[in-house]
């Protein structure tokens, strides 16, 4: 493999794979193309960049870490094992020929940091007593250095050519340089309340990283620093120079701020969660000799590789939540991760065991699949099974005989589809651009309510009950007809409509035969019509998405619509005193509302009908007005509306 930065990048991103044209007519396709839709199944000995291509990467074994709750720090040793610094039991422990034993027990809370120093010495960064220890090669451990005002030694950095050790700390911000005796002096005291990484340049002077503000120093000298960069976010969690010359760094922006020691005096730091997941965006800087940046993001919890030119590869997908630390370099190369603590060694790249599986694919119903294409360099495996689970279990299919080139899928129809890539003879194969058609079964659309109302009217709500004393009905010779649908597989829709009077069998066509309606609304003009009590039918068919000897259609039938565009009489208006008696009739009916209103004044106040209730098309009503009528003479105008929104208006004196 080309020689690549390796990283965890903590940030979120969710796997996104829609189904190309999923309202489109007949066949469907899955197109796996991108990074976010290549990532959401298992990778097993696989790799995926950001250019879409899978190729064989990294196999991985698993070892449980059963004596630790989570790995901050790992330290390969020259004789092939590792030491891991664990919390919250701050141990340190040792793997080797694939078994972990406990190799210190330090009594603190947490080894956050681990680092050579001195030839063969073994230096612990701990939490929360600030304290850097010394372990020699028989698991013993001594106080090297109590560093003031320090609580968590975030990193260490040895510099061989001065005999240095450097310690990053906080809550006070501070990068602590120790001698081999255990002597420590502040070499930078920062504005910050952490200093969490740090790294050795070329030239000799040191980088550090902030939590904070998120800032990058450099310092050239005891108490001389300068700010290189100050980065969006929360905290520089990581630094590493690469072989050019070019500093990587790692930068994190958190939903919620770490869980780290505050700025105290003195004291002991009160416990933090060290375990809890930090969720967030996480990106890759490099920052190349000349200063200039250059960045990337990445997913949090996964191994990605960038190489010259940018491009991103996931090269390794855990299974557990968090990776804590990492070395993918020299004799020793694993992955230690958390949540649950994982130890996982890189046992080489490719073979038999490269095996990527897509994510379960959703067709939505059961569906029949075509032929799966995809573009590939050299030799691949692929491989399908489907279900009807939306998580595969044992009543799905077994994964279908391989195919070494693009043809007919042979898992049987389903609902759910993954896709499987092996490969097996050449381990610089790739492949991309995998995509499968399918066609779902048709099933059939149904038309559940109609509605009509006056156009321009509001809507009325089914869940509710229409106010009492809400405005009056609006008339419009225009019907609003709209309806509703349920339409499982997502085809196009054409409806047709037609009336009958009630009554009557005979249905008459409202459309055209050759006017296409796609929408769920249609303004019907009845102007023409005879007045009287009318239903609609409203027919859906998916012809346009099937042909016609697989077409369904299903139709629904509406309540009584009244066509009405004749407004209501005055049979009688007459006033004796101060008592107003009347009668309305309409030709369809019934009468909705009542009202009157004095000597032209705006204010319409509400009429009762004789039997208090509005439901026929002829109303009676009396009131005695002796409330409202003070003068001695009153012009009463009263107002009569049907069901439709036809009204008329009469006036009547009263002396």
């Amino acid at each position: 493999m080309r020689r690549h930065l390796l990283r965890t990048i903590g940030c979120s991103l969710f796997a996104a794979l829609l189904a190309k044209g999923a309202f489109a007519v007949g066949t469907r396709t899955f197109e796996l193309r991108s990074l976010d839709q290549l990532s959401g199944g298992d990778l097993e000995g696989t790799s995926i960049d950001s250019r879409g291509r899978i190729r064989a990467g990294f196999r991985l074994g698993a070892l449980p870490l059963d004596q630790a709750s989570s790995v901050f720090a790992a330290l390969p040793l020259s004789d092939g094992s590792v030491l891991l610094g664990t919390g919250s039991e701050g141990k340190i422990l040792r793997v080797a020929s694939g078994r972990a034993s406990a190799f210190v027990d330090t009594g603190t809370m947490a080894v956050t940091s681990l680092a050579q120093a001195w030839g063969d010495s073994v230096v612990a960064g701990t939490l929360p007593q600030g304290r850097v220890l010394r372990i020699d090669k028989n698991g013993n451990a001594s106080t090297l250095a109590e560093l003031p005002g320090a609580e968590g030694v975030w990193d260490l950095a040895f510099d061989a050519r001065s005999g240095s050790l450097f310690a990053a700390t906080g809550p006070e911000g501070k990068v602590f340089r120790i001698d081999a005796q255990g002597q420590a002096q502040v070499y930078f005291d920062s504005d910050e309340a952490h200093i969490v990484s740090l790294a050795l340049a070329p030239d000799g002077s040191f980088y550090a990283g902030s939590s904070g503000k998120a800032l990058l120093y450099r310092l050239t000298g005891p108490g001389r620093a300068s700010v290189v960069h100050d980065f969006p976010g929360d905290d520089v969690k990581a630094l590493r120079f690469g072989p050019d010359g070019s500093l990587y760094v790692i930068s994190n922006e958190y939903a919620e701020p770490p869980d780290l020691p505050k700025r105290t005096g003195s004291g002991t730091a009160a416990p933090v969660n060290l375990a809890r997941p930090k969720p967030g965006k996480g990106t890759l800087t490099r920052i190349d000799p000349q200063g200039r940046p250059h960045v990337g993001t990445g997913v949090e919890g996964r191994i990605y590789a960038v190489d010259d030119a940018l491009t991103t590869m996931l090269v390794a997908d855990t299974r557990e939540r968090q990776v804590g630390a990492m070395v993918l370099t020299g004799r020793s190369r694993f992955v230690a991760t958390s949540d649950p603590p994982v130890f996982h060694e890189v046992l080489g790249q490719g073979g038999s065991e490269a095996v990527w599986t897509s994510q379960v694919l959703d067709a939505g119903l059961r569906a029949h699949f075509g032929k799966i294409r995809w573009n590939a360099t050299g030799p691949v495996e692929i491989s399908t099974r489907s279900g009807n689970t939306e998580a595969p279990d044992k009543t799905w299919s077994d994964w279908s005989s391989p195919l070494t080139a693009p043809g007919q899928i042979t898992s049987p129809a389903a609902r759910y589809v993954q896709v499987r890539a092996r490969f097996v003879r050449d381990p610089s194969a790739a492949i991309s651009e995998i995509t499968l058609p399918f066609v779902t079964d048709n099933l059939r659309a149904i038309v559940t309510s109609i509605e009509a109302r006056p156009k321009n009217a509001p809507s009325r709500s089914t869940s509710t009950l229409p106010s009492s004393g809400a405005e009056p009905p609006s008339h419009s010779e225009t019907l609003k007809l709209s309806w509703k649908v349920t339409n499982p597989d997502n085809d196009d829709l054409r409806y047709r409509l037609a009336y009958k009077l009630e009554g009557q069998s005979l249905w008459r066509d409202i459309t055209a035969a050759d006017e296409v309606v796609t929408k769920t609304e249609y303004d019907w003009d009845t102007s023409g019509l005879p007045e009287g009590l009318y239903r609609v039918r409203v027919e859906a068919s998916d012809e346009a998405a099937n042909p016609p000897d697989r077409a369904l259609r299903h139709a629904l039938e509406s309540g009584v619509v009244i066509v009405d565009n004749t407004p209501p009489v005055f049979r009688a208006l007459t006033a004796q005193g101060r008592r107003l008696r009347g009668e309305v009739v309409d030709g369809v009916g019934p009468i909705a509302r009542i009202d009157l209103a004095l000597d032209g004044r705006q204010t319409w106040l509400p009429v009762y009908p004789a039997d208090l209730v509005f439901d026929e098309p002829v109303e009676s009503f009396e009131i005695d007005l002796s409330s409202i009528a003070t003068s001695s003479s009153h012009i009463v105008s009263v107002r009569a509306f049907d069901a439709a929104g036809n009204f008329v208006v009469r006036s009547v004196e009263l002396k």
